[in-house]
């Protein structure tokens, strides 16, 4: 019988025996005074029972509560498996198992396990602290508290803490831009502070959203981090394949997947630089693609030269195809800044952030002549030199002297409009030029020293041709000149003015 049924019947009890006390007294108030006194005998005595009784259940009241106690059912992941007589019977154990473990690989571990504990109050109640401690060992999921690397929403890997993630992913920055923990802040200090003039680095930064997370996993899946740094900087195989369409080549191939004809040759045996691809032809093309790109902004400031332009202006009074040079050009200089933007290394772009003119270009200008030069004579010769008659036109040594020599150096001029018909070497007459004029004339310049026009050119009366000299069959410095008229020789002097 429970404590407070056995009460109740208890206060019942002595409610009865006080009511019948009081009924019995008022009836027998008038009777005398012995009778009187033998019944308050009674009620004394059924009082003093009255005190015995409340007595003895006091007592029986505090048996019962010092042996009422609360206990603990001790819940991993919504399911019971013990009951312990308080909670730190398993926080002592969670705690000394953790503590077992990151002594063996130094690693900080957490239970992953959902613990949690209700009480119970009950009269003597059951416990088993052994049993719920062994109960719990059984099942104990004990994990790292792990830093996992996502890259564009894929897991890469883990790392045991929050630093050995930081350092991983700012090796792999310094990799490409080589500033100490990819800082581009510190590159800016570096660059600034250096003997050996560099660019200096405005950011560095991954192309990929890498982002790092908080969770718990099995101690065996964490990577050493130069293990998971060169995961990320090697990247993993890629299988891919290409079809072969109209207009591919090898290289072409390879560059629009970022590999090398030897990469292509390598992945397909029998596939060599001599072969001839078919369309609808399957290459492989796999090769090792990064999982992170480093991408770095540079500034760099450089100066360029600035090309001088060419002004050309029409002259009529010179010569079609002759030109003059008035003013030389001069080119001028700028400092330029560009944006440089690489990825892994390599650049991507590069832009014109601005740029200042330090010296301005002095353009070339030039004269081009427009006065068109008629190949035909005007049948009035002009004298093709200065100089004296040295020898005449006629029989001379026995044989005819075909034309007249002008002694002296100096220069040899066209004697008449014509067109060049010869230029170079003619036998006895050494260097030598024919002139055709277009009228049936024909003039010979010969024993040059010098020949300044070629076959083809157009040349206007008293232009300037050569230079006097001595080559072929000659005695010294003079002009041999010859006059042809019809194909026959013809004495230069008639037509000389």
């Amino acid at each position: 019988m429970q404590w407070s049924e056995w009460k109740a019947k208890l206060q019942e009890r002595s409610e009865r025996i006080v009511r019948d006390c009081s009924d019995l007294a008022k009836r027998t108030m008038k009777r005398t005074s012995s009778y009187i006194q033998e019944h308050k005998k009674l009620c004394i005595s059924v009082a003093a029972g009255l005190v015995v009784t409340v007595a003895a259940g006091a007592s029986a009241q505090y048996y019962y509560t010092s042996n009422i106690t609360s206990v603990y059912h001790v819940i991993v992941n919504g399911k019971e498996i013990g009951v312990v007589n308080n909670p730190d019977v398993i926080h002592n154990w969670t705690n000394s198992k953790l503590e077992e473990e990151k002594a063996k690989n130094g690693l900080t571990l957490t239970l992953a396990d959902y613990i949690t504990f209700q009480e119970e109050t009950k009269y003597k109640a059951p416990f088993d602290n052994d049993a719920a401690v062994k109960a719990l060992s059984d099942i104990a999921d004990i994990k790292v508290q792990a830093v996992k690397i996502v890259v564009d929403g894929k897991a890469i890997g883990y790392l045991p803490d929050q630093e050995a993630a930081d350092e991983v992913l700012a090796h792999v920055k310094e990799k490409y831009s080589g500033v100490p923990g990819g800082n581009a802040k510190k590159a800016v200090v570096a660059a600034s502070t250096s003997a050996v003039p560099t660019n200096p680095i405005k950011e560095v930064t991954f192309k990929e959203d890498v982002e790092m997370q908080t969770e718990s996993v099995a101690a065996a899946q964490i990577l050493p981090a130069e293990k998971l740094e060169e995961l990320l900087v090697k990247g993993t195989f890629q299988d891919m394949k290409h079809t072969v369409v109209e207009g591919d080549c090898i290289g072409c191939i390879a560059k629009k997947y970022g590999i090398t004809s030897n990469d292509i040759y390598a992945n397909n045996p029998g596939v060599t630089e001599n072969t001839l691809l078919q369309l609808g032809q399957q290459l492989n093309v796999t090769a090792i693609r990064p999982l992170v790109t480093v991408q770095v902004k540079e500034e760099l400031n450089q100066q360029e030269t600035v090309a001088f332009t060419t002004q050309i202006n029409n002259n009529e009074k010179l010569p079609k195809g002759e030109t003059k040079v008035l003013q030389e050009g001069r080119d001028g200089s700028k400092m330029v800044q560009y944006e440089i933007v690489k990825e892994n290394g390599q650049v991507v772009d590069r832009k014109i952030i601005k740029q200042d003119v330090i010296s301005q270009p002095v353009a070339k200008i030039m004269e081009r002549g427009t006065k068109v030069i008629p190949s035909r004579g005007t049948g009035r010769l002009s004298w093709p030199a200065q100089g004296y008659i040295s020898s005449g036109f006629g029989t001379r040594w026995g044989r005819l002297h075909k034309g007249i020599d002008i002694a002296g150096s100096g220069s040899v001029l066209a004697a008449d409009n014509g067109r060049v018909t010869l230029a170079g070497w003619d036998g006895d007459y050494g260097k030598a030029i024919v002139i055709d004029h277009g009228n049936g004339m024909q003039t010979l310049y010969g024993h040059l020293s010098t020949i300044n026009v070629k076959v083809g050119d157009v040349v206007e009366q008293g232009k300037k041709i050569g230079v006097k000299g001595s080559t072929g069959d000659s005695t010294g410095v003079h002009l041999h000149f010859e006059v042809h008229q019809n194909g026959r020789v013809q004495n230069p002097m008639r037509f000389l003015k």
